[in-house]
């Protein structure tokens, strides 16, 4: 692909994929609208997640591990790469099947190990909903089939779009089904969405001429060999999504819309993180390998400004939701079903899952740099790990400190998750006794240009409140976050900003 069009492509998907995210956020704020924080949107919350976990498994084998198989092959023989894809989009199909087989006939007592604390009545509404969306399961894993196949053929515009047309049509089916038929209008809205997603991608897909391919017996040595090589990353991915289920299952045992005020407040927090942190974790991705492949030092000079950048970009934003979360709740939020308590439940989990916004973040940017060294099962330990801790703290806490307790409890674990992976790869840079001292002076740096924007904002916030309404105070609080950082970090010489400040230099010379 040409350089132009190479570049083309990237700014079209990086603004298809924004209006997703934005379409993502709408389709939360009238969830909110309609449902709030009630019983309802709590059992919904937690039967959505069945079908998202045990996809987790699959979607990560093919993207991990059978797209990387079927470029390679495609280099050798377009027709083997057809016939690899074949088999193994066929098998990943069948075990979704199976899956959703085995999950039709024990919803119940899934729902009952998910969702301790839901009483008979919000378990059978969770056991109807959660075999509603449960098809769904089927549409991602051919999404992600689909997907993989077409970003393999430089055709990336369609699947960045799916994400759109799923948001779409849960709008849609929110909007125009909540009101006859509640919940299970929204729920039939996600099966239909999964659908969509597929759906469009179908006439582009066609053209790559993948069938069906059931010679499992066949071919089994090979896919035992592929689903070995890659089963680290598949439970790191599992380990990951069981986070968000352990936060939802000790939530069920405290106050009605607990459930709802965690995935509330999480769907802010990653706001930040999808459309800023996360772009910069990708595009550091391919240095990270290319580094591997050139030396560890140069490996780990990367993980040193991707760590400074992350930790740099993160801090304003933790600013803003721990200062005036409940502000963005009201904004995002309070409509409809979604009062004045629920904005109160909410920017609980919201400020103590905002004090880990760095570590959400740098946990991907390490595990990145852990697969690109290939050294996946130090990944896996530390995820697992991580469940574990985020399991005690989160049990511990909740009763002290219901959802924030929660919330408080995975922002510790991504934190604990961290320090184990950046000490590991720190253990072998040879260099490592000048790098704590720099880093040391980095985040002294960060502190005082911290602690500068809370001397600023903190007087205006206690003027403003009652003045002016919350949109503007939101607007004015921010500015003041983003622009006083900003001078702070320039003047105390914060190393993540001394590029933009050199070309403020030059042009001001």
């Amino acid at each position: 692909m040409k350089i132009p069009t190479l570049i083309k492509s990237i700014g079209l998907v990086t603004i298809i994929s924004g209006l997703g995210k934005l379409l993502g956020f709408a389709r939360e704020s009238i969830i909110a609208a309609y449902f709030g924080t009630s019983e309802v949107a709590d059992v919904f919350f937690v039967s959505s997640l069945v079908p998202t976990l045990l996809f987790t498994a699959i979607g990560t084998a093919i993207q991990a591990g059978t797209i990387p198989l079927f470029m390679e092959e495609r280099s050798k023989s377009e027709k083997d790469a057809r016939k690899l894809m074949s088999l193994l989009g066929t098998f990943f199909l069948v075990l979704s099947l199976l899956f959703i087989g085995v999950t039709m006939l024990f919803t119940q007592p899934l729902i009952q190990i998910m969702a301790p604390g839901f009483t008979a009545g919000q378990v059978d509404l969770a056991v109807t909903i959660t075999r509603i969306m449960i098809p769904s399961m089927v549409f991602l894993t051919l999404t992600s089939i689909s997907t993989g196949v077409l970003n393999a053929n430089k055709q990336f515009v369609l699947p960045a779009f799916s994400a759109t047309i799923q948001n779409v049509v849960i709008i849609l089916a929110t909007i125009l089904l909540a009101h006859t038929y509640g919940v299970y209008g929204l729920s039939i809205g996600v099966l239909i969405g999964a659908a969509g997603q597929f759906f469009i991608q179908y006439p582009s897909f066609k053209k790559a001429e993948i069938g069906f391919n059931f010679s499992f017996r066949k071919h089994k040595k090979r896919i035992f060999r592929i689903m070995i090589l890659f089963y680290p990353i598949i439970i790191a991915a599992i380990s990951v999504q069981l986070n968000s289920l352990v936060d939802r299952m000790v939530s069920t045992g405290l106050e009605t819309g607990s459930v709802s005020a965690l995935n509330y407040g999480n769907r802010l927090l990653w706001l930040p993180l999808s459309v800023i942190l996360t772009p910069l974790i990708t595009v550091l991705y391919p240095s990270l390998v290319e580094g591997v492949l050139e030396s560890y030092r140069k490996f780990f000079g990367i993980i040193r400004r991707g760590t400074s950048l992350i930790l740099f970009a993160s801090i304003p934003f933790t600013l803003l939701m721990i200062l005036i979360g409940d502000n963005l709740i009201e904004i995002a939020f309070q409509r409809g079903s979604f009062d004045k308590a629920a904005t109160i439940i909410t920017n609980q989990a919201l400020f103590y899952y905002a004090l880990g916004l760095m570590f959400f973040a740098l946990r991907d940017f390490l595990m990145n740099g852990f697969y690109a060294l290939k050294r996946t099962k130090i990944a896996m330990y530390s995820c697992l790990g991580a469940v574990i801790v985020n399991i005690v703290l989160s049990i511990t806490l909740s009763k002290y400190m219901a959802v924030g307790g929660i919330a408080l409890a995975s922002s510790i674990s991504m934190l604990m998750q961290c320090l184990v992976l950046f000490l590991y790869l720190l253990k072998d840079y040879e260099d490592k006794d000048t790098y704590i001292r720099q880093f040391s002076k980095e985040a002294g740096k960060l502190a005082l240009a911290t602690t500068g924007v809370l001397i600023i904002v903190i007087p205006v916030m206690h003027v403003i409140p009652g003045t002016i309404n919350v949109i503007l105070e939101t607007i004015v609080v921010s500015f003041l976050i983003f622009a006083g950082y900003l001078v702070l970090s320039i003047l105390f010489k914060v190393h993540a900003i001394q590029p933009l400040a050199n070309k403020l230099k030059v042009k001001r010379s």
